[in-house]
């Protein structure tokens, strides 16, 4: 026989007198090493290199005579293998790869037939059962070497029987192996699906395919076989990431959702928040109005008053202290959401408010694939709140000069037509003396558009006929492009995928743009059979410096203005210089100014993994993280508003922040039921980041090289700031399992911050949490039932997001200014003071979230419906809050660890394959949670409660009334005068003993003192939304065509408005404003106030409005070109796609006018087409 594989030595018996004496070598050097300059280093950086490369080297060199070590073979190797119509020699290599064996055979085995597989797991001789079928190649184990040999031909049996496997929509399936049962006859399914095997009439042939159901059928004749495999809903195998790693679904005791990217791919997300928006219950994530999108994400209701408030993200396994938009949503292979405190605590110190892990893509198939996807969107109005137009605006300054004036003399402010004069019996000469402006004038119309307010430069356009509309030109559709390129692929030895996108980004607001330069390289790969080596590199240049109009400022325009003098030159002030209001013009503004703003980041992840003997492995993770933003502007000594003859400023910062994790895992599994899987970790971080700015003014000669000359100025102001903090963390984790029926997951993590106080620098977090599969029990026999699994966990997370430097006394400038000091020469000198800004607290800690969870996962029709049910308790302690001081002190107050907040709900997801057929799919996804928020504790300072007589009957514990933080209350509860209607001219006399009239804004006088004050407030709701939920539903026709839909909705909450008092300061008697409502004589209403009403006692009382919606977030179409015209263009496959974003909402108040419910504000519908082309 003839090794084909003559350049692998096998391995030579091991030297373990040398090994062990270099591991006790080893392990003396290492004695020496205080365990505080490991985790705590204080030395130079090049020291602590130093320092993890020789534990790093010592883990090698370990891992090396280890490995030298090892000669015992295992009979049972299991190999994961996915190959498809490849040459047999390359899946031999494969096999060889994944374990130590060896295969041997002559010239006259043909390793060059073409073969497919797909292996999971499976034993080596499993694998070879299959590959081998209907072939004439036989193999003999022989302890690490497998020999394979030619069978005679004469032996070979012919095939009895064709076939071809689909789909149900009538895709052939590759890869799909057929065996006859009881036989050891197999075959593989070609890339069309068909096979050939040997079976005769009465023969079962069993076809099994990862994701299908498994199917039998038995051979009534020789003819050609069609086999249909419907696609297995069971879910319980789909791998989910954890913390530190990877678990099947089957296996989770946590509260985790798995967000699968490729099922939201075809609603196009722009960021990874679109991806996540309403995909998992419990996890909210806020709308953005800009360019550049996102929104802010919160898990579970908020739990600090002081600290974040936002979740860690962890991108492929490290730490991501980056921006969001950093990360492709093209990129992303799946994110998990880890809710509850048993998965999250693995991240000890970081995780109290849940942890998002993002997965990126690698390559999936042998063959080089080229993706190309492009995009172009247009940015719309998805909420529009329209201002007065021209001929409007006259008649709201009308109302508004006669509602200014009580009404009484309404008739003075109409416009002085015939009608309306006769209206209010008066005559011209009547009309016209009625006040100053008109006793100086016989031009009625001009004395009217001066009564109503408007200026010089209004009324002239007015009789010139010009108008501007301020509203549409603060506006604009914005285009909205996106390109991005991949390459992946993978070998027997590498897994590549590669990306390049490119953003062009214009928002609602005219000026409003995001430019977003991103590519993504993984590389992961295996060295020999027992080590694997990565890296994952993402680089992003964004840009970020351009300017917008100020579109608020100019909507408030009159209509009668115009941006332009009439010889076409930009007029600073469009309602007149000497007008009292003189209007915005960010023409003109912009026009004199300039800025410039971007950020580049460079964001690396290097690992390398050995496998060591019994099941052992090491893994050593790096992942650096440079950072550089620069932001500059410039405002002209020309423009009419300046007064520091120009000025220019200039900012830099750079970053650098690192975290180093050092994780050993042991996975082993005795007597074929009990799984034990325990993971170590040791992990370091550093953060620094470095600030330089400068504010310069007054240039001479000229300022004309804006920021590029700052040394021209006479006044300059140079500033600095450098930040740094540190972090080390232990952590161990133990997973058990017994029979897939009852699982433990226990875990414990240390972690010690450079920004805590000097008494707590370190905490420890621990957590547990089993479960319970009972529908894997003997006893359990309801057959519709297909999973089912109790879950309960406990656990410990911190927040240490409050600051880097709250626990230290703080130095600032002072505010006495300089001081005059004179040395013992008599010399003067003039010197800054320096003063103590704020308290130390050396006994500052983290706060502290406590989490219980249950849980229960279900399926049925073999997971046809398949859904969970969470119930949590989450109280939070410790808290961060600014302790007011006694004046004696010097300070006011002090950062320290007090109050409670808790979060306590439950969640409910539901998923469905509702029809399924060949040529019509419908499948849904339903998801709804609730959360209750309460602040438990404050400051834990009480006071007495006195009944009717004054007599102590108990206490309570005093509330924040400034910061609007009450005992009992939710953090956004809403505590004000209750708006209770509007004064009608019947209530005139009780309207004036509070100093108001008719038409003006009734609040309830809780104790009727005719004094409407703090104790008239009343709690009125509140602003976070007590219900969430989404509906998500999925359609495929004619197996090209995919059609998506997503509502969601939020409920229970209210907003607060002071806008139906219709009160305005001196601006809005000369500026435009949004449509509105108001009381007149003529149209009352008892929900909105006259026209700059009186406010009771100078207060402006709130009007609470249901703000709970419904909104149709995304509808998407996509097409699927049939291959064959694919195939024609080159390609693989093509899809097209058109979708709408922000489609419609729904509000619940028939009132609500303010803008969009969710955002307050604008919200941009964005209508988005498409192509995506693979190669």
């Amino acid at each position: 026989m003839e090794n084909k594989k003559a350049d692998r030595c096998l391995p030579h018996p091991p030297a373990l007198i040398n090994t062990i004496q270099f591991i006790n070598r080893i392990n003396n050097y290492m004695k020496n090493i205080p365990l505080s300059d490991i985790y705590c280093p204080k030395n130079p950086q090049l020291t602590l290199l130093f320092r993890i490369m020789r534990i790093s080297i010592f883990f090698l060199f370990f891992c090396a005579f280890s490995l030298m070590a090892k000669n015992s073979h295992s009979q049972n190797a299991r190999v994961t293998i996915n190959r498809t119509n490849v040459q047999l020699e390359s899946i031999l290599n494969e096999i060889e790869s994944q374990t130590d064996y060896l295969f041997i055979y002559k010239e006259d085995v043909n390793v060059e037939a073409r073969k497919s597989i797909r292996a999971d797991n499976a034993k080596v001789s499993e694998v070879l059962n299959t590959l081998l079928a209907n072939s004439p190649i036989r193999y003999k184990m022989e302890g690490n070497h497998i020999i394979l040999t030619r069978q005679a031909v004469a032996d070979v049996r012919q095939a009895g029987v064709t076939g071809v496997v689909t789909d149900e929509s009538g895709e052939p399936l590759i890869g799909v192996t057929v065996l006859v049962k009881g036989g050891s006859q197999g075959s593989v399914t070609d890339l069309e699906g068909k096979f050939t095997l040997v079976a005769n009439v009465g023969d079962v042939l069993q076809f099994s395919y990862i994701g299908y159901v498994s199917q039998e059928v038995k051979l009534k004749d020789l003819k050609l076989l069609r086999v249909v495999l419907r696609e297995d809903a069971n879910l319980l195998d789909e791998v989910v990431v954890i913390g530190y790693g990877s678990m099947k679904k089957k296996d989770l005791t946590g509260a985790i959702t798995h967000v699968q990217a490729e099922k939201m791919a075809k609603e196009k997300p722009a960021t990874m928040q679109d991806l996540l928006r309403s995909a998992a219950p419990g996890l909210n994530v806020d709308l953005s109005n800009d360019a550049k999108g996102g929104g802010k994400m919160l898990v579970r209701g908020r739990r600090s008053l002081k600290g974040g408030t936002g979740p860690l993200i962890v991108l492929n396994g490290m730490i991501f202290q980056g921006d969001l938009s950093e990360i492709n949503p093209v990129d992303i292979e799946s994110v998990d959401v880890l809710k509850d405190a048993s998965s999250a605590a693995v991240y000890g110190a970081k995780s109290a408010n849940g942890v998002v892990l993002v997965t990126t893509k690698k390559g999936t198939e042998e063959k080089p694939t080229i993706r190309f996807d492009a995009s172009v969107g247009f940015v719309t109005m998805g909420a529009n709140r329209e201002v007065y137009s021209a001929d409007e605006y006259l008649q709201y300054r009308a109302d508004y000069a006669a509602s200014s004036n009580g009404f009484g003399n309404q008739g003075y402010y109409v416009k002085p037509t015939t009608e309306n004069l006769n209206k209010y019996n008066l005559t011209e000469a009547q009309w016209r003396n009625y006040d100053a402006i008109g006793q100086g004038s016989m031009n009625m119309e001009d004395i009217w558009l001066q009564r109503i307010g408007l200026g010089e430069i209004e009324r002239e356009n007015y009789y010139a006929g010009r108008t501007y509309d301020w509203y549409d030109a603060s506006f604009q559709t914005g285009l909205r492009q996106d390109y991005n390129v991949s390459l992946s692929g993978k070998t027997s030895n590498l897994n590549y995928y590669w990306s390049l996108g490119y953003l062009d980004s214009e928002g609602l607001v005219v000026g409003d743009r995001f430019k977003n330069y991103r590519t993504n390289l993984r590389l992961d790969g295996k060295i020999g059979n027992f080590m694997e080596a990565g890296v994952n590199l993402n680089l992003q240049s964004r840009e970020e410096g351009f300017q917008t109009v100020s579109w608020e400022g100019q909507i408030a325009n009159s209509p009668y203005s115009t941006p332009y003098y009439s010889d076409g030159t930009l007029n600073p002030w469009p309602m007149g210089e000497k007008n009292q209001v003189t209007g915005v013009n960010s023409l003109y503004n912009n026009s004199m100014s300039s800025k410039d703003a971007g950020t580049q980041n460079v964001t690396a992840n290097f690992y390398a993994k050995l496998k060591l003997p019994f099941n052992i492995s090491y893994q050593f993770n790096f992942a650096p993280r440079y950072s550089w933003n620069h932001s500059r502007y410039w405002n002209s000594s020309q423009s009419v508003f300046d007064k520091d003859n120009g000025v220019a400023g200039r900012s830099t910062a750079r970053s650098v922040d690192w975290t180093l994790d050092n994780m050993v895992k042991w996975n082993y599994t005795f007597a074929k039921k009990h799984n034990i899987d325990l993971t170590l970790l040791q992990s370091a971080e550093k953060y620094e980041v470095w600030e330089e700015s400068m504010v310069a003014s007054d240039f001479t000669p000229s300022d004309v090289l804006e920021w590029h000359n700052m040394k021209t100025a006479g006044n300059k102001e140079i500033s600095a700031n450098d930040t740094k903090h540190t972090g080390a963390a232990l952590m161990a984790r133990l997973f058990y399992s017994y029979d897939n029926r009852y699982m433990l997951t226990a875990s414990v993590r240390r972690d010690g911050f450079s920004a805590f106080g000097a008494s707590n620098p370190w905490a420890t977090f621990p957590a547990i949490a089993v479960a319970w599969s009972f529908t894997n029990e003997k006893f359990f026999k309801w057959a519709p039932m297909s999973s089912g699994k109790l879950r309960l966990s406990w656990g410990k997370n911190g927040n240490r997001d409050i600051g880097i430097y709250q626990a230290l006394s703080q130095l600032h400038g002072g505010t006495a200014g300089k001081y005059t000091y004179v040395t013992p020469q008599g010399s003067l000198y003039e010197v800054s003071s320096l003063q103590i800004e704020r308290m130390s607290n050396t006994d500052l800690k983290w706060e502290t979230t406590t989490s219980w969870n249950v849980g229960l996962d279900f399926g049925f029709l073999n997971d046809r419906i398949n859904g969970s049910i969470e119930w949590y308790h989450m109280p939070t302690t410790d808290l961060l809050v600014d302790r007011s001081l006694p004046g004696f002190t010097g300070y006011t107050d002090i950062v320290t660890n007090l109050g409670q907040v808790n979060n306590e709900g439950f969640e409910f997801s539901l998923n469905t394959v509702n029809i399924r057929n060949k040529n019509f799919t419908w499948s849904s996804t339903f998801g709804l949670s609730h959360n209750k928020n309460t602040i438990k504790h404050l400051y834990y300072r009480y006071e007495d409660v006195l009944n009717e007589v004054g007599e102590v009957v108990g206490s309570k514990e005093v509330d924040d009334v400034n910061r609007g933080w009450f005992v009992g209350k939710d953090i956004s509860a809403i505590w004000d005068h209750e708006f209770i209607g509007i004064w009608q001219e019947d209530e005139a006399e009780e309207a004036a003993k509070y100093g108001q009239q008719p038409g003006d804004a009734k609040v309830r006088d809780v104790n009727g003192d005719y004094k409407i004050t703090q104790e008239d407030k009343v709690f009125l709701g509140q602003e976070t939304p007590k219900f969430r939920w989404s509906f998500r539903n999925e359609f495929t026709l004619f197996r090209n065509w995919d059609i998506s839909l997503n509502l969601y909705s939020q409920m229970g909450h209210k907003q607060s408005t002071t806008e139906y008092l219709n009160f305005f300061d001196n601006l809005g008697d000369y500026s435009n404003t949004y449509k509105r409502e108001y009381w007149t004589p003529e149209n009352k209403s008892n929900s909105y106030a006259r026209l700059k009403s009186t406010r009771p006692s100078n207060i402006n009382p709130k009007k609470v409005i249901n703000k709970g919606f419904i909104r149709l977030e995304n509808i998407s179409v996509s097409y699927r070109v049939p291959q064959q015209f694919a195939r024609k263009l080159m390609a693989k496959e093509i899809s097209i796609y058109g979708t709408v974003r922000n489609v419609a909402v729904w509000a619940f108040d028939k009132e609500w006018d303010y803008w969009d419910p969710e955002t307050k504000g604008l919200l941009p519908r964005t209508f988005t087409f498409g192509a995506s082309i693979t190669f």
